[in-house]
């Protein structure tokens, strides 16, 4: 992982979700396997294939994090945040997964929940956050998928419906989605299997069985992103991998060729059940997960970012003179490195290369004689003698332009 790249991916975050009053909260890498199984769901790929589970010295069933939602509302819970409360998270997790490209066993997530916020406004300001982030990036080929999965109220019809369904195609589709079927037919639409897509296009979608209530907040979602120009596609296909998900869900999905089968950067959605189920009040809840290293698949090769100064003093004599500039540069908040003693020229302009220095400040018996330094630009390829009372104006100067 290119570690300037990602860091660029965190602190454009960081920048974005400041817009819309977020705070950072940092969750445990492992927690309680009962804290996934009542949450993620029974049903899903998650448990059912992927959770890295073992038993530690104390007896405890633990798992490590494979996403970080339960986490997030484990600990509103226990340390009784006040609600409403906006928190962000970025951290790794863990699925056992098949290895390919954007998709690894250990990955990093951004992710953001908003907990105790009622209403259709949220869901379009979350899924408008994502977006504007993902322009604040530079990516412009990224399309927000929205639909709704409903809510306990009309899921039931939906699943009949949805069950007689797979029994008439039973032969049709692949093993896991049988056994999908038997115990969470909604779950069959997260197979990848490209049979098992083409037939359930034709399958019924909980969108067109939506409540009243679900059917008023949805609208209002879509009136919503249509009044702020928010673009988006409605995928009555799309439900997300997670059994808690309720009402609005969403997936930010990038055309990048780079990305092959895994194009989705990431996507949320509502789960207003969730903190009951924990144990605590109803309360409304939103929130999404973005994918670190798909999202530096989808920005492409990154550009090396050169910025600091690497000093060479020609001889040892001057390499205390060499150190006061490394000083004055570093006090003066420009990046700066020197030259060991026992290197020469051609060793130290191969390092300066290597560390990805943008200039290289050299000291010799004539520069100290006409007191000024010989600065060579790595990226120019250029060189120039500036006077050494002017050298942290000139190079604060190169640095803005």
């Amino acid at each position: 992982m290119q570690s300037g790249q990602k860091h660029l991916v965190e602190t454009r975050f960081r920048e974005t979700i400041g817009l819309y009053g977020f705070s950072e909260i940092v969750s445990p890498t492992f927690e309680h396997t009962e804290l996934f199984l009542r949450s993620t769901g029974l049903t899903t790929d998650i448990i059912t294939k992927q959770i890295y589970q073992f038993i530690d010295k104390g007896g405890r069933d633990i798992t490590l994090r494979p996403e970080g939602t339960p986490g997030i509302v484990r600990a509103v819970l226990q340390y009784n945040i006040k609600l409403p409360v906006r928190l962000f998270y970025i951290g790794q997790m863990f699925r056992y997964e098949r290895p390919q490209k954007g998709r690894y066993r250990e990955f990093f997530q951004l992710g953001v929940e908003a907990v105790g916020e009622p209403g259709p406004d949220i869901d379009v300001e979350i899924i408008e956050m994502g977006s504007r982030f993902f322009t604040n990036l530079g990516l412009k080929d990224v399309i927000t998928k929205v639909n709704s999965v409903g809510c306990p109220i009309c899921r039931p019809k939906h699943r009949t419906e949805l069950s007689l369904f797979l029994e008439r195609n039973n032969d049709k589709i692949c093993n896991d989605c049988k056994e999908r079927a038997a115990r969470n037919p909604l779950r069959i639409f997260d197979c990848k299997e490209t049979s098992c897509q083409e037939l359930y296009q034709n399958a019924p979608k909980i969108a067109d069985y939506l409540c009243f209530d679900c059917q008023q907040h949805f609208q209002s979602v879509l009136n919503e992103l249509v009044e702020r120009k928010i673009p988006f596609e409605l995928n009555k296909l799309m439900v997300r991998g997670l059994d808690y998900y309720t009402r609005t869900a969403f997936e930010f999905v990038s055309s990048s060729s780079d990305l092959g089968a895994q194009d989705s950067l990431g996507g949320g959605g509502r789960y207003d059940n969730l903190v009951e189920d924990f144990g605590g009040p109803k309360t409304p809840a939103i929130g999404f997960a973005l994918g670190i290293e798909r999202i530096m698949l989808a920005l492409g090769a990154p550009v090396q970012v050169r910025k600091a100064v690497y000093i060479i003093p020609l001889d040892p004599s001057i390499q205390k003179q060499g150190k006061e500039l490394l000083n004055l540069l570093r006090n003066a908040n420009i990046p700066a490195l020197i030259n060991n003693p026992d290197k020469n020229l051609r060793a130290g302009l191969g390092i300066a290369d290597n560390l990805a220095c943008e200039y290289v400040i050299i000291i010799g018996s004539e520069e100290v004689k006409k007191q000024i330094y010989t600065v060579k630009n790595l990226v120019k390829r250029t060189q120039q003698e500036v006077p050494q009372d002017q050298i942290i104006n000139s190079l604060t100067k190169k640095n803005q332009s």
